[in-house]
């Protein structure tokens, strides 16, 4: 199994980052009010249910790039341009709202952001490996 993941590692990274944004999302959209609740008064639940449904959207994306043999480069790029800016976003959220938010929001925050980020950079190498494996 990990010989296939190393063979194609942006297929491999661009389904399960599209599976796990499919489940993270609908969690978000059923559990908003719980999540809001525990991440702080500066997440409300709608706050909270925005992100779920983009996390759905964002799920369906990368399933739908990693059905191909090979995901179209221009589907890679926008997914880390996607992944930059959910990083950067949340280093604001952390900067600028922090005191709305409880221990548990910041960790989550902090936490989710750190996540994104390493899928992020298996995107760049996986694109680079193809770029290499073609030059």
């Amino acid at each position: 199994m990990l010989a296939s993941i190393n063979r194609n590692l942006l297929k491999a990274v661009m389904f399960a980052d599209g599976a796990f944004s499919l489940v993270a999302g609908a969690g978000l959209v059923v559990f908003s009010g719980q999540v809001a609740s525990l991440a702080g008064p500066a997440a409300s639940p709608g706050i909270v249910m925005a992100i779920g449904i983009f996390l759905l959207g964002w799920g369906i994306f990368h399933l739908a790039s990693a059905r191909p043999p090979h995901p179209a480069e221009h589907a890679v790029r926008l997914a880390i341009a996607g992944d930059a800016a959910w990083v950067i976003g949340s280093a604001v959220i952390l900067l600028v709202g922090r005191d709305g938010l409880s221990l548990a929001g910041i960790a989550a925050i902090a936490v989710a952001a750190v996540a994104v980020f390493d899928i992020m950079l298996l995107k760049i190498a996986g694109l680079h490996r193809r770029r290499a494996a073609t030059a």
